[in-house]
């Protein structure tokens, strides 16, 4: 497969984010064979980083993310950059984005639409309840711009993948999305990369913390995060000089987390800065306990990755976060930690000095969180990626937005102005035989779908209850006289342009067929969908113009017909439609479109 990610963060971008999805990226071009494209923000630092994947790193801001109108300029800058290289005419088989920015699904889903690729989205937070929850005094159009956009992109996509069972819980409730197509895939860590070293290595003796017992956070130190919380319980515990808190990430909060512990006087507390792949299963391996937290009410808005690597490390944790959060659903399946409600100072307290006396439950909880971490490992979460893209891809195809505006605009037109015409036709079918002026019938459309075919009546009344279900040929006795000059104009085609404005049909694509509609020439008669390429046709809507309708003779057998089908569904684009139209519409001036031979 053709994939393409949109994200701003990108590996060496130190967010988890990036990090995870630069793993996922190389993951699929090595194991699974794709083709893979990213779009992604500018690098905020220099640094080398060897990938298989093809980064596109547009223009953007990189002012500091401290401030909300600069996270919003760089938020904008990227999004409009990425819209840019989104026109550029490279076809994807799966176009997919991320929440960063949490507006980026919009230009993923053009730039799916415009080329007729699949559209997923990969939900790694919900936005605005995110934005809501963790900053005060929002401002009230934006949330309501995020909530509509969010839920847009949500409805409008192929698939959702949601990296938890509550934040599936939470869209199905707050974006009333549909639960069909949504597909739940954990994050992941490395278990060989978080495992491994000795307590007492380079890390710890570099930083004094080999004989101490650390309480670590280890990840973005941002408004989510309750570290006031961990703070408080630092100041409790600062008479045990032995229990150090070492708090190691980059982040909005680190300055004002800072400068609070050092008006506290907290000298067990010690900041770190974000530490690069190569130092994380030292850096791991000096904590003796790990604190997870999240405001309360962000369950299902957010899952903490941290989470993943704390397992593949072997450490135990204390999840202070909702109790129907991800986290608090792991401590309690796999028994690696303990759970306290969100700002629960007094029981994380009291569980940190549990762990602190007994060295056995430490180890107890960590082996079953190294053991958990075998969920959760690459391989398999990439595998489910690739299943989700798999099975997006058997579904019917979308249409583009140029095609549809294009089907849209000219039925419109075409109905407008043939509508004089339909009181003369409908004058000369009455005038030749009396019978119905229109003819409905089912037909067969994109992805199988049945849909009711307008056309003006070309055949004697009850023609397929009398001869059956075939294929129209030279001299039908079927036909009657003014049918032969509707079919030979295609006016007969003239109440399909309704077809084709509701969205049944377009303009150009393989001819609808039948139920039932057999193949007549050669020895025998065989069903039509035993042919080769009958299901491949339906992935595009039929068309009321095609390349079989115009390269092939009327008479040509059915199978030969669909070969040009499928070449158009390979090879369809805008241009072509247009080029198929002003074909046919010259056919139709001709009256040659019941010729045998050339028709043009």
């Amino acid at each position: 497969m053709r994939i393409c990610f949109f994200n701003r963060s990108y590996a060496p971008d130190s967010g988890a984010t990036g990090q995870l999805l630069a793993e996922l990226a190389q993951e699929l071009v090595a194991t699974h064979g794709h083709a893979v494209s990213v779009v992604a923000g500018p690098l905020s630092e220099v640094s080398d980083f060897a990938s298989s994947v093809a980064v596109r790193r547009v223009w953007g801001t990189t002012f500091s993310p401290n401030g909300l109108l600069p996270r919003i300029v760089n938020y904008l800058t990227y999004v409009g950059s990425a819209f840019l290289v989104s026109l550029k005419r490279e076809r994807f088989d799966v176009v997919i984005a991320l929440t960063d920015p949490p507006i980026i699904g919009l230009i993923a889903w053009l730039a799916a639409r415009r080329t007729g690729a699949r559209f997923v989205f990969i939900c790694q937070d919900v936005f605005p309840e995110v934005a809501s929850l963790v900053r005060h005094g929002t401002i009230r159009p934006i949330q309501l711009a995020l909530h509509w956009i969010s839920s847009f992109i949500i409805h409008q996509s192929d698939a959702v993948i949601t990296i938890g069972e509550t934040m599936k819980k939470r869209l199905v409730e707050r974006r009333r999305a549909d639960a069909r197509k949504i597909h739940v895939i954990h994050n992941w860590a490395s278990r060989e990369q978080f495992f491994g070293a000795e307590k007492s290595n380079p890390f710890s003796l570099a930083h004094g913390l080999a004989e101490t017992f650390v309480v670590m956070h280890s990840g973005n130190v941002g408004l989510s995060q309750n570290l006031d919380m961990l703070l408080e319980v630092a100041d409790r515990l600062k008479t045990h000089g032995d229990i150090r808190f070492v708090v190691i990430g980059d982040g909005v909060r680190q300055v004002e987390l800072r400068r609070s512990a050092a008006d506290r006087n907290l000298s067990n507390v010690l900041f770190l800065p974000y530490q690069p792949k190569s130092e994380l299963r030292n850096s791991y391996a000096l904590a003796d306990v790990f604190v997870v937290s999240l405001k309360q009410g962000l369950s299902g808005f957010i899952v903490p990755s941290k989470v993943y690597g704390i397992l593949a490390s072997g450490r135990p944790y204390i999840a202070a976060v909702d109790e129907d959060s991800e986290a608090a659903e792991m401590t309690r399946q796999y028994n690696c930690g303990f759970w306290v409600p969100p700002g629960d100072v007094d029981g994380v307290t009291k569980r940190i000095l549990e762990l602190y006396r007994d060295k056995e439950l430490r180890r107890m909880l960590g082996e079953n969180g190294r053991a958990a971490s075998a969920h959760y490992n690459l391989p398999p979460q990439a595998a489910a990626y690739d299943a989700v893209f798999r099975e997006v891809l058997r579904k019917p195809e979308p249409v583009s937005l140029p095609k549809r505006s294009f089907d849209i605009a000219l039925s419109g037109i075409g109905l407008f102005v043939s509508s004089p015409m339909w009181a003369v036709i409908a004058l000369a079918i009455k005038l030749d035989d009396a019978g119905p002026i229109f003819y409905m019938q089912d037909r067969v459309g994109r992805g199988g779908r049945l849909f009711k075919a307008f056309k003006f009546r070309s055949m004697i009344p009850n023609a397929d209850a009398t001869f059956g279900p075939l294929q129209a040929q030279a001299s039908d006795v079927r036909i009657t006289r003014v049918g032969r000059f509707l079919r030979a104009t295609a006016m007969d085609e003239l109440p399909q342009l309704w077809n084709i404005f509701r969205g049944d049909m377009s303009f150009v694509g393989p001819r609808a067929l039948r139920q039932g509609e057999v193949e007549i020439h050669y020895a025998g008669s065989s069903d039509v969908e035993a042919c080769p390429g009958f299901a491949e046709r339906h992935r595009v809507q039929p068309g009321l113009t095609g390349l079989a309708q115009v390269y092939a003779r009327r008479d040509l057998p059915r199978r030969q017909k669909f070969k040009l089908d499928l070449l158009y569904v390979k090879r369809r684009s805008f241009w072509l439609d247009v080029k198929l139209v002003v074909i046919s519409f010259w056919i139709s001036f001709r009256g040659k479109w019941e010729h045998s031979g050339k028709k043009f």
